[in-house]
């Protein structure tokens, strides 16, 4: 099996990297099917990037809402969107990074897609999953298939997945939904401490400060980071410190010294431990390497 993955792979990859339908232009930077996938680390793209979840369960963390996954699962990361997959046992997990040519598409099209990076669905319903993984296993089985396979179908069928998508995470796929999620009031709370977190990053951050600022008790503001996240505030905010610091590190020359301030660490060498213990190299060989990965982390 892990050949059919391979030759899938390395024939999408090699054959399917612009599309067109007189209509909507794709550029697709990469295809993957992937036997194994296990956690990830907690990044973001400048493009779309779709997986659908043919075997295996865990959960998809996208813009700090945890969803579960489980087969037949179709989840969306828009462009800019932190987000990380995490699995225990490993997924059997097909995926597509893709963005719109917006220079050969025209208005109405490009709408779709600007709709579902400014408010589209991160998980699919079950419906529009299975359409869209119907497409997709076609593929897969005609991109694996020892006979000779002309590439006309497989281009008919790729722009099929791709349109797919539209309907799969478009806002309106699901209004109810977020409708109840904007009045919730464990919701409102939820965003204000994101937000009074990433404004006081550079402050201790202590769980009594923060609750005291919504008006809630710590012990309410633990149960809804577990809730959201599935994690504990006090790692929601060493995971917020970390990602700054990446950031920091890779697009700022500030001396680690001060980057070690700036995210909230108590003492640079504190820093640096937790820091490497996190990603595996220290801060100054991370700024160094630039970690110049050509599939974006996935």
């Amino acid at each position: 099996m892990r050949q059919a993955y391979r030759k899938a792979n390395a024939l999408l990859n090699q054959h399917i990297s612009n599309l067109s339908d007189g209509q909507t232009s794709f550029h697709i930077h990469y295809w993957g099917f992937m036997p194994n996938h296990y956690n990830n680390s907690l990044h973001r793209h400048s493009f779309f990037e779709i997986c659908y979840v043919q075997q295996g369960t865990g959960s998809y963390l996208d813009d700090d809402v945890l969803y579960p996954l489980e087969p037949g699962a179709l989840f969306c990361s828009r462009p800019g969107i932190w987000h990380q997959i995490r699995s225990e046992q490993g997924l059997v997990l097909f995926f597509i990074a893709f963005e719109i040519d917006e220079s050969r598409t025209p208005a109405a099209c490009r709408k779709l897609f600007q709709d579902i990076t400014a408010s589209g669905q991160a998980i699919a319903s079950h419906e529009n999953a299975a359409l869209s993984a119907r497409i997709w296993l076609t593929l897969f089985s005609l991109a694996e298939s020892e006979a000779a396979v002309s590439r006309l179908p497989m281009n008919h069928l790729a722009l099929a997945l791709l349109h797919s998508f539209t309907q799969a995470f478009s806002p309106e796929s699901n209004p109810q939904a977020g409708a109840m999620e904007e009045v919730s009031g464990e919701h409102r709370h939820f965003e204000r401490a994101k937000l009074y977190i990433r404004d006081n990053l550079s402050s201790p951050l202590q769980m009594a400060q923060v609750a005291r600022e919504l008006d809630i008790s710590p012990r309410h503001l633990s149960r809804i980071f577990q809730v959201r996240l599935g994690q504990t505030f006090v790692h929601y905010i060493q995971e917020r410190r970390i990602q700054q610091a990446k950031d920091l590190l890779l697009h700022t020359d500030l001396p680690i010294k001060d980057i070690a301030e700036r995210c909230g660490f108590e003492s640079v060498h504190y820093f640096t431990r937790v820091f490497t213990k996190q990603l595996g190299v220290s801060p100054a060989r991370f700024r160094r390497l630039q970690f110049a990965d050509g599939r974006q982390n996935l």
